[in-house]
């Protein structure tokens, strides 16, 4: 009986830590900064596609099935783009304090999937990624 309790109560707490997303907590941009961050939904369809945010300076690592990316930047204009088979870039212009949500999606083709990037606002970012 003790046995079972212990297993219900690691079953729970194992349960609780899965629905906590401590990644997903959004910080205020860096004085003098900008936010972006990049994130991608958990689906299924897609799902073993990763990519890599790029800029011309740097990788910043790569968007997998519902992950986040959080890049603090100077403000101007900066592209970020991905390459898998075929490309995808979106061009923000950066402002200090200010944070900015840019969706990754996979477009299915016919040999690959394809990196997609929109940007999306602060509600809508973090409804999907379950931030409160």
């Amino acid at each position: 009986m003790k046995n079972l309790q212990i297993i219900t109560l690691s079953t729970f707490f194992f349960i609780f830590l899965i629905t906590l997303n401590a990644s997903a907590q959004i910080p205020a941009p860096e004085e003098g900064k900008g936010l972006v961050v990049f994130y991608r939904t958990k689906k299924f369809s897609g799902g073993s596609i990763k990519f890599s945010v790029k800029d011309s300076e740097k990788s910043y690592g790569q968007l997998t099935n519902g992950s986040i990316i959080k890049i603090q930047v100077e403000p101007g204009e900066h592209m970020f783009w991905s390459q898998v088979i075929s490309s995808d870039a979106i061009t923000l212009t950066i402002e200090e304090g200010k944070v900015y949500y840019i969706k990754g999606t996979v477009k299915m083709g016919a040999i690959a999937g394809r990196p997609k990037f929109n940007q999306v606002d602060e509600k809508k970012a973090l409804k999907e990624m379950k931030v409160k």
